[in-house]
Formats: structure tokens, C-alpha cells, sequence
């Protein structure tokens, strides 16, 4: 069996971490290595996880965000495998016998990702969560390629497994308009990934998605349909939770860095690109003029055409443009970050 790195980025969480290494510690095997990328934590942090040596190694990182956090634990990995595990979620005792077997050598894949649930703070678990984060309706046929059962990878699967289906192909343009990838699931192979394998450093929020349009533009990846592990609501913040205007801007500096930066996939597919980027902006400009912020509006506006009832409303005095709000937010066909 090949060994797997496991990389935990963390930052002030030690309330939450003993439980998502304890849940890593269930899933790994003999020959495994675990890694805490500590992003400069003030909380004690270092003291919970040397609890835990010499199972898991901590490495101290100055405070430079999630990104540089999970840079430094790739690093640092000596396998070839390498997982990653978020510190305020859980894995599940599954994740990696499902996952090692889709990556043996020769199989050609980058990395491999699961359907997750969400885990509540009253205990309560809501189960194939991926497709309401990702806000796509279709199945993983249309998304991904067709099925193979999960059966098919593994040496003794076991009645449940069995039905259990993995989809493999090309991601990349799905990923160009929703982000289906969470990384709480991810096993990626580094020797195939090469530069890819590499998280934003620049970015506020969504440093993992710009990682997964560089993987899934790569090659292809494995999806299976079960869940790997638990995305954990709780009261302290998340990368998520950041402003809808933070939202938009990082995705549209990712489009820009990757499939914009494409030219094979821009002679394919231009128009999808320019449509979606499309989109973003728009939805940018209303909400600087839902916010107030005309200035900030008319400059987003400035590179689009159209948008005839945003730009009516940027020339507004606040006043009126407050007044204007309801026919903002009605127009239906705007992008949904």
C-alpha cells in the first residue's frame, strides 16, 4: 500500500483541531505521514498538536494565510500522495481506503475528490452536501464522465461500497463556473501534478479553487459519490464567510490567471469565458450600487457592455438610488457568485 502525506493548515484553532487530526488518525495507515502547516497561530496551537507526536509533526509558518500554510506543509510532505485535511472539519474513516486505490501508480489521474456532508453543531449530519455547494443540478455523468461502481478499485469492497459510483474525466470546464472540488476530499499525486499542486498565496479567499483549475486543467481526476468527510459548522470564522465583493473579485482574478490564460481553451470555448466573466462583473457592479458605493460600480462598469439598468442606477444621486434598490435586485438574470 503507498504511503499518503496528510497536510493540516491551521490558524488559531486549537479548540477544533484535536478532532480533525483524531479523525485523520482513523483513516491512515501504518507508513502514513501527518503534517500541521501552522500559519503563525497565537492560541497554543503548537502545544495541542506535539500531544500527538510523534503520530503527527508540526511545522511553524509566519502568518501569510491558508494558501502559504498548505504550500509549506506540500513542502515539507516526503510521499508522493498527498491529502489534505482542514482543521476546523473532519475526515471520515473511509477517506483514504476509498481514495489510495483510484490513485495507484500508472492510473494516469492528478487527484481525486469526494462528495462530503456537513456536520452541525447540535451533532446533526446533512449527507451529499456536494451538490448544494456547488449549486449544480445535473448528474456526474454530465459533469464529470460516466460511472464505474467504486468496487471495481477496491481489493475486498464490501456489500455498501458496492454501490458506490466513480466518475472520472476532465473537470476543467466545469470548474470554470462552480467550484465542485472541496479539499477536505482531496488526494492528489505529486509527481503527476507537478507545478499545479500549488494553492494561492495572493488571494483573500478561494485560494483552493485557483489550485483546482490549474489540477483539473492537468488531467483527469476521480469523483466518487460518498461521502469522504464532514465540513463542520461552527461559530468561528471561515474563508467562506468572506464579503460577497471579496467573493467576486477572487474569482474573477482566477478566471483571468487560468482559463483566461488558456489560448487552447479560449479558441474552444471563448465565449463561455467572456459570459461568465460577464456575469461576475455585473453581479459586482450591484452590489457596490446596492452598497452605496457608486464610484466603486461605475468602475466595474466600465468594462462592460450593456448592464443598462446598473449603469442608470451608478448616475443616481443616493437618494434615489435607494429608491431604485427593489428594481436591482430584480433583475433575474444576473450571476450568482
Amino acid at each position: 500500500m503507498e504511503p499518503v502525506s496528510v497536510v493540516i493548515p491551521t490558524y488559531n484553532r486549537a479548540a477544533l483541531l484535536p478532532a480533525a487530526i483524531g479523525s485523520v488518525l482513523q483513516a491512515v495507515a501504518d507508513g502514513d505521514e501527518i503534517i500541521v502547516a501552522d500559519d503563525g497561530s497565537t492560541d497554543g496551537t503548537a502545544g495541542i498538536v506535539r500531544r500527538f507526536a510523534p503520530r503527527v509533526r508540526y511545522l511553524a509558518c509566519a502568518h501569510r494565510g491558508a494558501g502559504s500554510a498548505r504550500n509549506a506543509g506540500i513542502a515539507a510532505c516526503t510521499h508522493d500522495l498527498v491529502a489534505f485535511a482542514d482543521s476546523d472539519d473532519q475526515w471520515l474513516p473511509q477517506r483514504l481506503r476509498w481514495q489510495r486505490p483510484l490513485l495507484a501508480r500508472g492510473s494516469g489521474l492528478v487527484f481525486a475528490f469526494s462528495d462530503f456532508g456537513q456536520l452541525y453543531p447540535d451533532g446533526r449530519r446533512e449527507m451529499s452536501y456536494v451538490r448544494r455547494w456547488s449549486g449544480d443540478r445535473r448528474g456526474w455523468e454530465s459533469i464529470l464522465g460516466p460511472a464505474r461502481p467504486l468496487a471495481d478499485f477496491l481489493p475486498d469492497p464490501t456489500d455498501g461500497e458496492a454501490r458506490i459510483a466513480v466518475h472520472i474525466g476532465s473537470l476543467y470546464e466545469a470548474e470554470l463556473q462552480a467550484n465542485y472540488v472541496n479539499v477536505n476530499t482531496v488526494l492528489a499525486r505529486r509527481s503527476v501534478a507537478g507545478e499545479a499542486l500549488r494553492f494561492a498565496d495572493d488571494l483573500p479567499t478561494f485560494e483552493d479553487w485557483e489550485c483546482f483549475a490549474r489540477l483539473t486543467r492537468r488531467g483527469p481526476c476521480a469523483y466518487i459519490d460518498g461521502p469522504t468527510a464532514l465540513q463542520r459548522s461552527h461559530g468561528g470564522p471561515r474563508l467562506t464567510d468572506s464579503s460577497l465583493a471579496v467573493r467576486l473579485q477572487a474569482r474573477l482574478t482566477i478566471i483571468e490567471r487560468n482559463w483566461g490564460c488558456d489560448p487552447d481553451f479560449l479558441g474552444r470555448t471563448g465565449p463561455l469565458v467572456a459570459r461568465t466573466v460577464y456575469r461576475l462583473r455585473r453581479s459586482l457592479a450591484r452590489h457596490w450600487l446596492m452598497a452605496g458605493q457608486c464610484d466603486e460600480a461605475r468602475r466595474v462598469l466600465a468594462q462592460l457592455d450593456g448592464a443598462a439598468v446598473e449603469r442608470l442606477a451608478a448616475g443616481l444621486p443616493p437618494s434615489l438610488l435607494r429608491l431604485a434598490a427593489p428594481l436591482i435586485r430584480g433583475v433575474q438574470h444576473l450571476a450568482a457568485p
